[in-house]
């Protein structure tokens, strides 16, 4: 790898527990340098109740904010819902500050997120 490159990003996308349920989990940091496929999910998901699995992301740059605002507003006009989920202390720190925390779903587990979101 590059001095200065991101290392990889994995994004694994499987069904929830219930109906209709999306889980796409994200492995690795995600910046400008990589998120164009976990953007793409997010325009393409279709799924009445979409989970994003932030676990295994240490950070996030404005580049993937923006995706998610862009996620968030999207569902909304298309009457589906989400959540961020396992979010780590950093990026809810971002989160915050950036002014997006009181707008963004979240959850601390999957199982919460489909208990709240599924009924």
């Amino acid at each position: 790898m590059e001095k200065g490159s991101t290392p990889p990003v994995r994004i694994e996308t499987a069904e929830g527990s219930r109906p209709g349920v999306i889980v796409v989990s994200v492995h690795g940091p995600l910046d400008i340098t990589n998120y164009k496929e976990f953007e793409e999910i997010m325009r393409r998901n279709e799924a009445p109740i979409l989970l994003v699995d932030l676990n295994e992301v240490p950070y996030i740059d404005s580049a993937v904010l923006g995706s998610m605002v862009a996620m968030h507003v999207a569902c909304a006009r298309n009457q589906r819902k989400y959540a961020l989920v396992r979010v780590n202390q950093r990026i809810q720190n971002m989160l915050t500050v950036s002014g997006v925390g009181e707008i963004l779903i979240s959850f601390a587990t999957v199982a919460q997120a489909e208990a709240a979101l599924a009924d």
